[in-house]
């Protein structure tokens, strides 16, 4: 008997999800691929998850049809930190006979060996590896390095799954995005239906003054800079609303704010950084000063950059619905060293400036001068 453990928040559960459990059932002849959410995940406990109720119900409509799922409540219904030692040495005693595998992602084999109890998970289990094509791992120097510490063996999932996270289809439908494509029908259709991720005051105002094209760019920005933070140890919830307001005033004219003192010789193209702190300083009373400062200065830098500016800087840049010839290259040098990344960039978009006979604004110059000599 041949058992696979699918464990997440899933939240919410997605079209990616449901790829590659198809799958692994397809692929290893699985008698039974059991989906379990987390109850609270050790590696997101700060994470801002939905009950667990929502989770389970959006789990089995989008499982409803494949037979070989069971969608298990283990973990919830045992409460408190889930730590997969514990869940898999669980459903080895409860299936002593059956080869068991434990799904889990390129970041998260990344991290393993600094799991609860790495070598009582393999005892129980054989970790099964599902790759994505953002080439972001050297999956091989993964497995090599579990095998050199541990004497087990990685296996793969020839199922590639595509970069489609759960923190993209939240940002999209708080921000009045559609969420075709990436989830079930009956997934959309419950979330909307139960209100399940309710929007606040400021996602409600950027619905209002943003076009679609421009909140999709939003969300983009939302998820890049989240991603990042995470990875930079930024905080999290300053990065989500500094990339939320960022272009807060893309759209606004500067004569309806009287009381903006805003230089007049500014270049068109980026009054809108400054604009958007003042509005979300006087309008949207956001008094944190360093999501202000984020927003300030997204467009242009300027030197001492804090991380949490130089991150909404970069997803401004990167996000995926950017199409700008060079941007791949970006992105690769982000996700190797985000350092030596943010330099590269200050340097491209300097020498795309120029070729274009741009003004160089000084604020970018001073953002790469204190890079060059830190």
């Amino acid at each position: 008997m041949k058992i696979a453990i699918f464990g997440g928040s899933f939240n919410p559960v997605h079209n990616e999800h449901i790829k590659v459990a198809k799958g692994a059932i397809k692929e290893l002849n699985l008698d039974k691929l059991i989906v379990m959410p987390t109850f609270i995940s050790p590696h997101k406990k700060n994470a801002e998850i939905i009950s667990t109720e929502h989770r389970l119900n959006m789990l089995k409509l989008a499982f409803s049809s494949e037979k070989a799922v069971e969608v298990s409540s283990y973990e919830i219904d045992k409460g408190g930190i889930s730590y997969t030692f514990e869940t898999v040495t669980h459903f080895k005693n409860l299936y002593p006979s059956a080869k068991i595998y434990f799904m889990l992602g390129s970041d998260m084999l990344e991290n393993f060996p600094t799991w609860k109890n790495p070598d009582v998970i393999l005892d129980n289990c054989t970790l099964l590896l599902t790759e994505r094509r953002t080439g972001e791992f050297n999956d091989d120097a993964l497995i090599d390095k579990i095998y050199s510490l541990y004497g087990h063996r990685v296996e793969r999932l020839k199922v590639y799954g595509e970069t489609i996270s759960s923190t993209k289809i939240r940002t999209q439908y708080k921000l009045g995005l559609s969420l075709d494509g990436l989830v079930p029908k009956s997934v959309k259709d419950y979330i909307v239906n139960n209100s399940v991720y309710e929007s606040d005051v400021y996602y409600e105002y950027i619905k209002k003054v943003l076009p679609i094209k421009r909140r999709i760019h939003t969300a983009g920005v939302i998820t890049t800079a989240i991603d990042l933070a995470k990875k930079l140890n930024v905080d999290v919830k300053k990065a989500e609303l500094s990339a939320l307001l960022h272009d807060v005033a893309k759209y606004e004219d500067i004569n309806n704010y009287k009381g903006a003192e805003i230089k007049s010789d500014l270049p068109s193209d980026i009054v809108h950084q400054y604009l958007g702190e003042y509005i979300a300083r006087t309008k949207l009373n956001v008094t944190d000063s360093d999501v202000l400062l984020a927003i300030k200065y997204h467009t242009t830098g300027r030197a001492n950059m804090t991380m949490l500016e130089k991150v909404i800087y970069i997803a401004d840049l990167i996000e995926p619905s950017r199409k700008f010839q060079g941007v791949e290259k970006l992105r690769e040098e982000i996700n190797k060293d985000f350092h030596v990344g943010f330099k590269v960039c200050l340097e491209e978009i300097i020498e795309f400036l120029k070729l274009c006979g741009k003004e160089v604004y000084s604020l970018t110059l001073d953002a790469l001068k204190g890079e060059i000599y830190e």
